[in-house]
């Protein structure tokens, strides 16, 4: 069964109820998180860190650093914070039959939910400690979590994929 298809300006994705319950609990989580403040201490959430990047590497700029995080950092947060609304409230008018439900979303809609997405992905893989070089799980304990890991990864192709009139899946 194909998950995701267009039909004219809309798209139509078909979740099932545990990937609702999922996507509703994971962006939850992050919401928590965008609304912990901005970043004071550096290195000290190596999550907010993925999430909220240094513009300025170089060390001897964090002068620099503090003011750009000071122009930019409450823009960020409040469109992460929009984009994982949208997800919500998508999700919150569903009508679930037989265990799935098919949620409507507009090209707008869909490429918010492609930020969400990468952002639930990025705060679960720092979680995780994926990195470039290691993406499956190093222990059994956590399989499950890079099953999720996977899935979303999955997902966002597939609504990327949709938003430029690629593969559906």
């Amino acid at each position: 069964m194909q998950r995701i298809k267009r039909r004219g300006d809309e798209f139509e994705l078909v979740l099932y109820e545990n990937e609702v319950s999922l996507l509703r609990d994971l962006t939850g989580q992050l919401d928590g998180i965008l609304g912990a403040g901005a970043p004071d201490d550096r290195g000290t959430d190596p999550v907010r860190e993925r999430l909220f990047p240094r513009a300025y590497l170089d060390p001897t700029e964090d002068v620099a650093e503090e003011d750009w995080q000071h122009a930019v950092h409450d823009d960020l947060v409040r469109a992460k914070a929009e984009n994982l609304a949208t997800v919500v409230g998508t999700l919150d008018g569903l009508h679930m039959s037989r265990g799935k439900a098919k949620v409507s979303l507009s090209g707008e809609q869909l490429d918010e939910w492609v930020g969400a997405l990468n952002d639930v992905r990025l705060a679960l893989g720092i979680a995780l400690g994926v990195s470039e070089d290691q993406e499956t799980a190093p222990e059994q304990a956590n399989a499950a979590a890079f099953e999720v890991y996977h899935w979303l990864t999955h997902l966002q192709g597939a609504l990327i994929d949709a938003l430029v009139g690629g593969a559906e899946f």
